[in-house]
């Protein structure tokens, strides 16, 4: 089943930087996207990333094996399910692959309860990058460990790794050249300690990663935050960034970047600004043109509607800034402001120059997510000619149903103490297919207790791809 598109209007320009206008886009085929699918109906799959490993044929699904996403209600409902999780714990993330674009997906051995592995240590975070010669890279972390591992086959098989690369929390890979690694990450838990790190691939099949990292914080204005990327023109590392106040309180994103892997880093403010989600999202197109999103957290003054009697939630936005000079200067536009409902989690990927699309998640009203509950819709927005002055923009639900009833905890592994439902985790993604089409992953909690009818502890990993519309590189169609 396809659904089209909504076209929209001229959308209002931020002016917090230079800001330019959208339009729509020109008549042609629509954005449509397919019925979405589970990749399992039976493992978890909070925080997905999903990959397209080019010539090796594959697309690379993993998620976090759901221990810090844990639901309390679920619990209680399903025992059985809940049973069903425990043996298939491995201390792994898990990963999935499929060599038929998507419709069809094939658990690795080694990420199924075998636990077969001793490389793959770590139950969450898991990330997904890949190297100029072809080896597949993802990450888990144990709360005392971030692992590293790689796949020569497209993820197939994981035979080279590292269970600890580093210690750390929420780590990030960027794939280098061949046989490099890169991994950013926060050495210290809660503190602005940010640190990336470079790994290699030996002849022994072991990722040996640097002893000492890469700073990219000064520990009270500014640190890195967000997926890590390797601008493979010029040898850059850029990451996202958050900035800060003088009284620490968040107040505006842009990126960070190191002109080498040793080299320091720089960072650069894109916009003045409030912010939602845990990160901001960052995208390179195939020109080196920026690409930075992220959600506003917009509130109304003198209300008390918010979680915990917190200002109330206001109509915000999700934002994109686009620099064309690394980040030097930035342009900026909203992608999405809906009026009468809270967006939120926004991702985004790139192709050919100035050729975007963005996700995110939109409720269904202004609920405070954190405590408020409502159904959660994944929207994807593809923007041509983004890099320019006249930017046109095309916005689609992109799963056309509900993904998630319910609150979304923001508290990070303090929700499954609290009984607070955590079971979409922190984020969700999309990328680019073989044929330059739109694919999206995302965690689903609409599937219940097949007995009690009840709510499962964890979520279970969806996928949407598009099947409609322009291709993201070349000229192509996604019919």
């Amino acid at each position: 089943m396809k659904r089209t598109a909504t076209r929209f209007g001229a959308l209002l320009a931020l002016a917090a930087t230079m800001a330019f206008p959208v339009s729509t886009r020109a008549a042609g085929p629509p954005v449509g996207f397919a019925t979405p699918t589970y990749v399992d109906t039976s493992l978890s799959g909070g925080e997905p990333v999903i990959l397209n490993s080019g010539s090796k044929g594959t697309l690379v699904y993993t998620s976090h094996q759901g221990t810090t996403h844990l639901y309390r209600n679920g619990i209680v409902s399903s025992p059985l399910s809940f049973a069903q999780f425990l043996l298939a714990d491995c201390n792994q993330v898990y990963v999935w692959y499929s060599t038929n674009g998507g419709s069809t997906w094939q658990r690795v051995t080694a990420f199924d309860g075998t636990c077969t592995s001793t490389k793959t240590t770590g139950f969450s975070d898991p990330d997904l990058t890949q190297d100029s010669g072809g080896l597949v890279y993802d990450t888990g972390i144990n709360l005392a460990n971030d692992s590293v591992f790689a796949s020569a086959d497209g993820g197939k098989t994981w035979p080279t790794g590292t269970p600890d690369c580093h210690d750390g929390d929420r780590p990030w890979l960027a794939g280098g050249p061949a046989n490099q690694v890169f991994m950013a990450t926060d050495t210290v838990e809660n503190v602005l300690s940010h640190q990336v790190f470079q790994g290699t691939v030996d002849s022994a099949g072991l990722v040996v990663c640097s002893a000492t990292g890469v700073s990219d914080t000064d520990g009270s204005t500014y640190t890195g935050d967000g997926k890590l990327s390797y601008d493979r023109h010029n040898g850059n590392l850029v990451e996202p960034a958050i900035f800060f106040d003088a009284n620490g309180s968040l107040n505006g994103v842009g990126v960070s970047v190191a002109r080498a892997y040793g080299q320091p880093f720089t960072p650069r403010r894109a916009a003045t600004t409030t912010m939602f989600a845990h990160w901001p999202a960052l995208a390179i197109d195939a020109s080196d043109n920026y690409y930075l999103v992220w959600d506003t957290d917009d509130r109304t003054p003198g209300t008390t509607g918010g979680c915990g009697g917190g200002l109330s939630p206001a109509p915000n936005s999700i934002k994109m800034a686009v620099s064309s000079d690394h980040g030097l200067s930035w342009r900026t536009f909203t992608v999405s402001r809906p009026g009468t409902a809270r967006v939120l989690w926004p991702w985004v990927v790139a192709g050919d120059r100035g050729k975007v699309s963005v996700v995110w998640y939109q409720l269904d009203g202004l609920e405070d997510p954190d405590c408020q509950p409502a159904n959660t819709f994944v929207y994807e927005a593809q923007i041509f000619g983004a890099s320019g002055s006249t930017p046109s923009m095309t916005i689609v639900n992109a799963a056309g149903r509900s993904i998630h009833y319910g609150t979304i905890c923001q508290g990070g592994t303090s929700c499954v103490a609290t009984g607070q439902d955590r079971r979409l985790g922190d984020l969700f993604t999309n990328a680019i297919d073989q044929r330059g089409c739109v694919v999206i992953a995302t965690a689903d909690t609409m599937l219940t207790d097949p007995v009690t009818g009840g709510p499962l502890p964890t979520a279970r990993p969806l996928f949407i791809h598009q099947n409609a519309g322009p291709t993201l590189i070349g000229n192509g169609q996604c019919t």
